[in-house]
C-alpha cells in the first residue's frame, strides 16, 4: 500500500510519523526460514557426525531444493532428521551436553524433538511407527549421497526413491490427512526425472509396506488427480496385497483418524503377520511408557 506523500515546509521539518513498512510476503518469510534452518542443520549434523553418528535430513529441508524451482515456494515448519536406532540414546546425551533441550512428543518409541536455535528438530529412528517398515534408517543411509550443495557444507541426501517412500509412509501415518505442502511434495516427487515406480514398489515390498504404498498411491490418483502415481499403484496390483491392512485402515480413516486408534492401525499395517504383531507390541509399549512418564511427572511435582 502506498502512503500519500507528506507535504513538507520550507524548513524541511521531519514528519513525526514513521514510514509504513509492509510486512514480508509469505514467500519472503519462507526464504528467511529456509536460510535459518540451513544454519541449524549445519550445527546439528556437524555435532553428531563429528562423534561418528551419520544424520539423514529428510522432508521439507531437502524437498524444497530437490523438487521446487524456488525454495520459498515450500513452507518449512521444522527440521526432520533420521538416525540409526543404535545411536538414539547417544544423540540425546550429545544434545543435552550441548544445551539443547530434548522432548518426547508422544507415545512413539525412538523419537525425540530437539530445541536448537529456536527450531524444533525432529529426530526419528524408524520409517513410520516402529515395526511398520522392515527397512531401517541404516539401509537408507547406505544408499544416501554425500553432497555439499545446496547448503554449502557436507551432508547426506536420501536417494530419491527412498525419499518418496518416506513421504508415502508419512502420509499413511497421518491417516491421509497431510499438510498441504506434504501433499505437494508427493505430487512433485513422482514427476522427478529420477523417480522410478518399479524401484519404489520394490523398496516397499522389501519393507513389508506394499499395502500402505498402494493405499497412498490410490488416494493420490483418485482423490487428487496425481496420475503419476497410477504406475505405482498398478505395479502392485488391483488392490492392496493385505486385505487386513486395507479393511482396518479404511475403517479407522472413515472415522476421522482418532490419535490412539490411528497409531495402532498404522503400527499394525505391515503386510506380514509377524510385522503386524511386532508393530502393535511396540506401539502399545510406547503408549504405556508415555502414561508412566506422565504419572511420574505428576507425582514429582511439588505440592502447592
Amino acid at each position: 500500500m502506498h502512503t500519500s506523500q507528506t507535504a513538507r515546509t520550507v524548513n524541511t521539518m521531519v514528519d513525526p510519523s514513521p514510514p509504513r513498512v509492509d510486512p514480508p510476503s509469505g514467500a519472503r518469510i519462507n526464504w528467511m526460514r529456509h536460510a535459518s534452518a540451513r544454519g541449524v542443520l549445519q550445527q546439528v549434523t556437524s555435532a553428531f557426525e563429528e562423534r561418528g553418528i551419520p544424520v539423514l535430513p529428510v522432508k521439507g529441508i531437502i524437498t524444497a531444493h530437490a523438487l521446487y524451482d524456488d525454495v520459498a515456494a515450500r513452507t518449512i515448519g521444522d527440521i526432520d532428521l533420521r538416525v540409526s536406532r543404535r545411536h538414539f540414546r547417544q544423540v540425546a546425551r550429545i544434545a543435552r551436553s550441548l544445551g539443547w533441550s530434548t522432548q518426547t512428543p508422544g507415545p512413539v518409541l525412538w523419537q525425540t524433538v530437539l530445541k536448537v536455535g529456536g527450531w524444533e528438530v525432529d529426530v526419528e529412528c524408524t520409517l513410520g511407527p516402529p515395526g511398520l517398515c522392515a527397512l531401517s534408517v541404516e539401509n537408507l543411509i547406505r544408499r544416501a549421497r554425500r553432497c555439499v550443495e545446496p547448503f554449502g557444507f557436507p551432508h547426506l541426501q536420501p536417494e530419491l526413491n527412498d525419499h518418496a517412500l518416506i513421504l508415502v509412509i508419512n502420509a499413511f501415518k497421518d491417516g491421509l490427512y497431510p499438510m498441504p505442502w506434504a501433499l505437494e511434495d508427493l505430487r512433485r516427487i513422482a514427476t522427478h526425472e529420477h523417480f522410478d515406480a518399479e524401484i519404489v514398489v520394490a523398496r516397499a515390498s522389501e519393507g513389508r509396506v506394499a499395502s500402505a504404498l498402494w493405499i497412498v498411491a490410490d488416494w493420490l490418483v483418485e482423490a487428487h488427480g496425481a496420475g503419476e502415481w497410477r504406475a505405482v499403484r498398478d505395479r502392485i496390483g488391483s488392490h492392496p496385497p493385505s486385505a487386513r491392512v486395507a479393511r482396518t485402515y479404511g475403517y479407522v480413516h472413515r472415522r476421522g483418524w482418532p490419535p490412539k486408534p490411528g497409531l495402532l492401525t498404522t503400527a499394525g499395517s505391515a503386510d506380514s503377520p509377524f510385522g503386524c504383531a511386532s508393530g502393535l507390541a511396540l506401539a502399545l509399549t510406547g503408549i504405556v511408557r508415555g502414561r508412566c512418564i506422565r504419572a511420574l511427572r505428576k507425582v514429582s511435582r511439588p505440592s502447592t
